[in-house]
């Protein structure tokens, strides 16, 4: 279940993703990760299908093409002040505290460590830093129950 309540296919995702990369390199772009940011705006908006995410897509790039001038008088501090709430809408913040109350101590590890690199750092070296110490401790685990059985 994710934002919507509704299966999530991650082998379409990523194949999506690759394809979205190969034709953005096609027009001088750089190959990128998806954004969390416009998906969730998307599904707190009522957005429950890709249509969503197609839409919003095409209004993006009307505004890049017919708009831009307009968008360039948008003050910095406004466009700020939409980041910081829409970051707070993703960040779920009740969810992390209650998770740090009743997770297993090696899942707390994981994940403090990944929010900290990804506030220090970013989001790929947190992923890569938090998914090998997650192997780890996951090997450290099965270690223990390897001995004790």
């Amino acid at each position: 279940d994710g934002m919507v309540n509704s299966k999530h296919n991650s082998n379409m995702e990523l194949v999506a993703q690759g394809c979205g990369n190969i034709a953005s390199v096609l027009f001088g772009g750089i190959p990128a990760t998806g954004a969390i940011a416009r998906t969730a705006a998307n599904a707190k908006n009522g957005g429950r299908t890709p249509v969503a995410g197609m839409v919003h897509a095409i209004v993006l790039l009307l505004v890049l093409l017919f708009l831009m001038p307009y968008a360039g008088l948008i003050p910095m501090p406004t466009i700020a002040a939409i980041l910081f709430q829409v970051a707070y809408n993703m960040s779920h913040w009740r969810t992390f505290v209650s998770l740090i109350k009743t997770a297993p101590k090696s899942d707390i590890i994981v994940l403090v460590l990944t929010f900290v690199l990804t506030v220090l750092f970013d989001l790929v070296v947190a992923i890569c830093i938090g998914l090998v110490v997650a192997a780890v401790l996951y090997k450290v685990k099965f270690l223990r129950r390897q001995r004790n059985a």
